[in-house]
């Protein structure tokens, strides 16, 4: 499973992100098995808590997809209207940390080319620090807040307040898992620049003013040097001219054979079409449009064609349909989640940020 991160400036200092992830045709093929053929008892219960998982998800959907049908008027309608207020007053911040996969094996950072690479590392890196010691604290509060109301679960009335503070508890708690993934994931990237930096001193590459300078990386995408799966099309249609560099291979302390399963490696790569959509330095006078969060969502999550002209184009192979073809990220066979929030959550960004002025 890929995870791919978008970096977008929405007014000022305040930045959105937004993550989606992306699975092969292998990963999407391949079927659940059942805990009881692990081999040993922490791959027995590494099954059973991903059993579990699949089940308390489906269930989840299963529910939110009644409530979400129910008639207009009914008390399931009202539920769902006030759990739309409650996502839609949710810190963007939080939304993203709760969205970043866990079991990714590669994540993708996006982000304008009016953009410093250092600057959007930065801040990624700062947000996961500071946000895993809030959302510590949040836990520990909504727990506290949970336990008086523990004895409205065998009481016949509606216990609105108490799914609320449960929701509030597993929703930072997830949050808390996306900081400390890439918590783990920024660690890998340090150990391996100074590995890095550590070959080339031995070599005699940072001598004298040399040390000072950033060490060249080898520039390119993955469709154009040969990489599967590693950048998408969105800026590879011109060749490779418009991404920026990417990430080494698996080298280091997280080698294969160590034992224990590596963190995914940070990637960053510049997109010329998110810099023309964004426009990171306008973003200092005025805060991104609804038109253009629309553009991004075009851009980077097309809808799907129509069966008709997905029949017409069958033939043309997979880099075949053009330039117009290649401007979504999501493409591959497996499909990608995550879709269909950026206008939204630019809009949400865009309240508080208006809101903290007032």
């Amino acid at each position: 499973m890929r995870a791919k991160i978008l970096v977008v400036p929405v007014y000022q200092k305040h930045w959105l992100y937004h993550v989606w992830s992306e699975t092969t045709a292998a990963e999407a093929a391949e079927r659940p098995v059942h805990w009881t053929l692990g081999t040993s008892l922490h791959e027995k219960a590494a099954l059973f808590g991903k059993e579990l998982s699949y089940k308390v998800n489906a269930a989840a959907a299963k529910q939110w997809k009644s409530v979400q049908a129910a008639e207009e008027g009914t008390f399931k309608n009202r539920l769902y209207r006030l759990a739309q207020w409650v996502l839609s007053q949710e810190d963007p911040r939080e939304t993203f940390l709760k969205s970043v996969p866990r079991g990714a094996t590669s994540l993708e950072i996006i982000h304008p080319c009016g953009l410093r690479e250092r600057l959007v590392r930065r801040r990624l890196r700062r947000m996961a620090l500071t946000q895993e010691a809030f959302h510590n604290r949040r836990i520990l509060g909504w727990a506290l807040a949970t336990l008086p109301q523990l004895p409205l679960v065998i009481t016949p009335f509606p216990n609105v307040t108490l799914y609320f503070t449960a929701y509030k508890m597993m929703s930072h708690y997830q949050a808390l898992q996306g900081c400390r993934t890439l918590r783990s994931a920024f660690e890998r990237y340090d150990k391996e620049e100074a590995a890095r930096r550590r070959e080339a001193s031995a070599r005699g590459l940072l001598g004298g003013l040399a040390g000072l300078l950033p060490l060249p990386r080898r520039h390119g995408c993955g469709a154009c040097d040969g990489a599967e799966g590693v950048v998408g099309k969105t800026c590879c249609s011109g060749g490779g001219s418009n991404c920026s560099h990417k990430g080494s291979s698996v080298s280091g302390p997280f080698a294969a054979g160590t034992g224990s399963a590596a963190p995914p490696l940070p990637e960053f790569r510049c997109c010329k079409a998110l810099d023309k959509a964004v426009r990171p330095l306008e973003r200092w006078q005025s805060p991104l449009s609804d038109e253009g969060a629309a553009r991004l969502e075009q851009i980077f999550h097309p809808k799907p064609k129509p069966k008709t002209q997905s029949k017409a184009i069958a033939g043309r192979g997979k880099d075949g349909g053009g330039q117009g073809e290649g401007q979504g990220e999501g493409e591959g066979a497996g499909g990608d989640t995550g879709a269909g929030q950026l206008p939204e959550l630019v809009t949400r960004l865009r309240r508080q940020v208006q809101g903290n002025k007032q």
